[in-house]
């Protein structure tokens, strides 16, 4: 590891001596874009469709168990 550290140590010290002054810092060095779909509105299921088909709902929502496991 000591000899590893030494070498990396050195190439500091070569980074160090050079005149960056001019050079403008940079975070990434690739432009980074998000790759996402846009949001588009689209039809979706009927609400009480889907939760008549649910085993349990209550107030227009899933109802489920607070423990996994456990019976309603």
């Amino acid at each position: 590891m000591t000899v590893q550290l030494d070498g990396m140590l050195e190439h500091f010290a070569d980074i160090d001596a050079l005149d960056l002054a001019d050079v403008a810092p940079m975070t990434q060095p690739y432009p980074l874009v998000n790759v996402l779909r846009p949001d588009v509105v689209e039809p979706c299921l009927d609400r009480e469709e889907v939760l008549a088909s649910a085993p349990s709902s209550l107030d227009g929502r899933f109802k489920v168990p607070p423990i996994v496991g456990l019976e309603l």
